[in-house]
């Protein structure tokens, strides 16, 4: 028979996030390195002679923050308010390269649209177009132009790719409403056994602030997600959270 104890946690939380309004599962992660839950209240006083007398609670808040260093366009979408597009899309490149004999230089990839050609000199670019023309991957120097074979050029271009996955962040997206469930083990300190312990969050929206850091130093960059946590009705009773602890014993 299941009975309650006196528990240890030193475990990650599993997170599902759930559409609120469709219900429809978006995503799991089972990979974040911490989460904590954080709940607040208001609390003032009726003061007499100098004490205090009579206290009134209100304005309970509660959010939980969620960090991971490991992250797709799910989380991002999430946070932008917006679906991620999949199909063909025009990315842009650069590239150096050294004219060959007949003025040519190869690029990796077909251009489409306008393309630039750089001088590079001592390292930078000198930003003068030089005349050319284009044929598939081969762009060759006009006649005109400042550069001569040997010499090195920058050039600035974009290419089709058929497989990729756009993510706008627009003026107008911001986070939807979502519902999360998280999972996690805690020990039994008279037993030593496990028990599962589910929170569910039954309303939630995620605050659109985040910052992403690129490094070539240091530790990975970390993902903070931060999620206001709202009542929602539950059997009639306006509830933030349900902590469900359960003999998860097969």
């Amino acid at each position: 028979m299941f009975t309650d104890g006196r528990y240890g946690n030193r475990d990650i939380l599993d997170l599902q996030i759930i559409d609120f309004v469709s219900s429809t599962p978006l995503m799991k992660m089972d990979y974040a390195n911490t989460s904590s839950l954080e709940m607040a209240s208001s609390r003032v006083y009726a003061m007499g002679a100098g004490t205090r007398r009579i206290a009134w609670d209100g304005e309970k808040t509660a959010t939980l923050t969620v960090e991971t260093q490991i992250f797709s366009l799910e989380h991002l979408a999430i946070l932008a308010g917006e679906e991620i597009k999949r199909g063909k899309q025009n990315v842009y490149k650069t590239e150096i390269l050294q004219v060959g004999v007949g003025n040519t230089v190869t690029l990796k990839k077909v251009p489409v649209g306008d393309v630039v050609v750089f001088p590079f000199v001592n390292g930078l670019s000198v930003k003068e177009n030089q005349t050319h023309t284009v044929s598939d991957k081969t762009i060759t120097i006009g006649a005109g132009a400042t550069v001569q074979p040997g010499d090195e050029v920058e050039v600035y271009y974009q290419t089709e790719v058929a497989q990729a996955s756009k993510l706008s962040f627009t003026a107008k997206g911001f986070p939807k409403y979502v519902k999360l469930v998280g999972d996690t083990i805690w020990i039994d300190e008279t037993s030593t056994e496990e028990v599962g312990s589910q929170m569910v969050f039954y309303k939630a929206k995620i605050q659109p602030n985040f910052t992403i850091s690129n490094s070539a130093e240091g530790d990975p960059s970390t993902l903070t997600l931060v999620f206001d946590l709202f009542p929602a009705k539950v059997e009639g009773v306006d509830t933030l959270i349900d902590l469900i602890v359960y003999d998860d014993q097969d």
